[in-house]
């Protein structure tokens, strides 16, 4: 039997925070992945702590907490806002007892390209003085290092110890990549594994990829999504970090988030046991 940690984004359940924290552990999930929006929309900042206990007294961890947007490559005039920003999502990781926090590439047109791996050390070295972690992800329409293999060519170059990347299917399939762009990328730098369906492959314009990530994506086994490639593939690499669902559905969303998690759950389980 597996033991990796297994985590629900909490972006497709319905309801406040401690409903979806609730659900999630209630359906057998180890961590939840948290959106910054989830605290400061729903709940006083006072309360953050309390939030962090009841996480605790529940015994479900944070995966990451989510999303630290167009940090690298950004022109100097946006600089001191956008390293506020990270001090920021530090603090409300540290608060809520998450050492890791999720930072895309860039989707910005204007970004500087020639400053992206030093925004991406500098934002490395502030992280690890906190002990904090720092998720790399490549998105379908990034400006920039919009595909596995070029963000791993990045981590590469600027030779990090606490970046990592990103395995989201949607964001390789949607592209038309497959399980070979794992290939060459060592287990202990795949920080997670986002798992997802999708019932067509979506255009490759931004506007209709960002149609279908953010409101059409289905849970696994409801699409087309070659799921079992992508198994074994981490099975056969050894990969032993947390392995979970991030799904952006709309009728899903609706629905109550107990009944939702515990599909989700079971979806999970039918690839990964």
């Amino acid at each position: 039997m597996n033991k990796n940690i297994k985590f629900l984004n909490l972006i497709l359940l319905n309801g406040k925070l401690r409903q979806k924290l609730q659900a999630a552990y209630s359906a057998g999930f180890n961590q939840v992945e948290i959106w910054q929006e989830d605290i400061y929309i729903q709940n006083d900042f006072s309360e953050i702590s309390s939030i962090a206990q009841f996480a605790i007294e529940k015994g479900i961890g944070f995966t990451n907490l989510q999303v630290l947007r167009d940090f690298t490559g950004i022109p100097i005039n946006y600089q001191k806002q956008k390293r506020k920003e990270l001090y920021q999502f530090i603090k409300l990781a540290q608060a809520i007892g998450c050492d890791t926090i999720q930072a895309p590439a860039t989707t910005r047109t204007d970004c500087i390209i020639d400053k992206i791996d030093d925004d991406l050390k500098w934002m490395a070295s502030e992280a690890i003085r906190h002990n904090m972690r720092i998720m790399y992800e490549p998105m379908a329409w990034c400006s920039v290092d919009n595909t596995l293999p070029l963000a791993w060519e990045r981590l590469q170059r600027i030779n990090q110890p606490n970046v990592g990347l990103v395995i989201d299917l949607f964001h390789i399939c949607a592209l038309g990549g497959d399980v070979l762009q794992l290939d060459g990328i060592p287990v202990d730098r795949i920080y997670e594994v986002q798992l997802c369906d999708i019932t067509k492959q979506p255009l490759k314009d931004k506007k209709s990829l960002m149609q279908v990530a953010r409101h059409e994506r289905q849970l696994p086994g409801n699409g087309i999504i070659n799921i079992e490639c992508f198994i074994d593939k981490l099975k056969r690499i050894g990969y032993q970090g947390p392995i979970g669902i991030e799904v952006f559905n709309d009728h899903l969303k609706c629905l109550p988030p107990d009944e939702v998690a515990y599909q989700a759950w079971c979806s999970l389980n039918r690839y990964w046991p």
